[in-house]
């Protein structure tokens, strides 16, 4: 039933897109995933064995614009090679987004539905490419973008609650946040070679023993980049303070910078410094009651904390909250438009 239902939405919007086929895309992402798994989130251990594993993501892609309406629509498949027997049915296939964007006037535009949000260098809201499943929120935009003063706005606002929705307010039992509204104000100077943002956002969870009551995580922190020829320098601060769903009081930073320089076509050189603040936890009593433990949000670990994933940036990372520094060396290889190879060395 459930693969009927995809099947008849697809038949709908291809039979839409008759009227505006030059504004109809299909397009599809196929991304076998193959790994040595022998020291990957956890050091090497010699009393156990090593093996290969190959995770394959599929997805197709519907996208319709026409005037001042578009709308997103995408299916996926993740699975492990092996996971079903030859002749299993698995209906694995789900919906990835799902979403209409309607343009009030040249400058706002209205955002609706399940769709991914990546901001800035990702470091607190991004889409998490290298997970199998990418980071994706049901919320609501409003988008403002004046391209002529180079600025651009987003306010975003999601209500979550759970399938089984009743009459009246029940305990909310995914692992998510309850609600969650951010603020992004973007603005680029001297002739767009430096780029400034602001984000705050408040992530509010429901109280674990009673749904009457909830805690609200606020971070907020400024975002820079200059670009200017080969140089490009980069840097951030963050600060969060409020109530986490253990009732703990919150007051955690985090900041980087980092410095990359293009010396010809092939190579670009870079080093940076990362500091996620942690929680003192020889201090037992503190402990109990306030974290300085700085969370990434919904942001990305994987692209600043090593690709070995030893480190997220969150309290459920090997350092259990303690927090993390991290100065690195890295070297981007560009083989052409296409094709590069990355090498970063990390002191943590």
């Amino acid at each position: 039933m459930r693969n009927l239902k995809i099947l008849c939405v697809i038949i709908v919007i291809t039979f839409l897109a008759q009227y505006a086929k030059a504004q109809f895309v299909i397009s599809g992402e196929f991304r076998p995933k193959a790994m040595m798994m022998d020291g990957y989130k956890e050091l090497r251990n010699d009393t156990k064995l090593p093996y290969g594993i190959v995770i394959q993501r599929s997805r197709l892609n519907f996208d319709y614009a026409k005037d001042n309406i578009s709308v997103g629509f995408s299916l996926q498949d993740i699975r492990v090679w092996g996971q079903d027997a030859t002749t299993a049915i698995n209906n694995s296939v789900g919906v990835h987004e799902a979403w209409l964007k309607y343009a009030f006037c040249k400058n706002m535009a209205v955002k609706l539905g399940r769709q991914t949000l990546k901001y800035d260098d990702e470091r607190l809201l991004s889409t998490i490419n290298w997970r199998d499943q990418n980071a994706v929120h049901d919320i609501g935009l409003l988008q403002f973008n004046n391209e002529q003063n180079a600025f651009k706005a987003d306010f975003g606002l999601a209500l979550n609650n759970p399938a089984s929705y009743q009459n009246y307010l029940t305990e909310y039992t995914v692992s998510n946040y309850k609600y969650m509204s951010f603020l992004w104000l973007n603005k680029k100077f001297l002739d767009k070679s430096l780029e400034t943002s602001i984000m705050g956002i408040a992530d509010i969870y429901q109280n674990l023993n009673t749904i009457k009551n909830y805690r609200t995580r606020y971070t907020f922190g400024p975002y820079i980049n200059y670009k200017k020829g080969n140089l490009n320098l980069t840097t951030s601060l963050y600060y969060q303070t409020g109530k986490i769903a253990s009732n703990k009081d919150v007051d955690a930073m985090f900041y980087s910078a980092k410095a990359m320089y293009k010396i010809n076509k092939m190579i670009e050189l870079g080093v940076g410094y990362d500091h996620y603040s942690g929680t003192d936890f020889s201090d037992t009593t503190k402990a109990k009651t306030k974290s300085t433990t700085f969370d990434k949000l919904y942001g990305s670990g994987h692209t600043f904390l090593g690709y070995m994933d030893y480190f997220n940036g969150n309290a459920s990372d090997i350092t259990k909250g303690a927090g993390i520094n991290d100065i690195f060396i890295k070297a981007n290889f560009f083989l052409n438009e296409k094709h590069n190879l990355k090498a970063t060395y990390h002191i943590f």
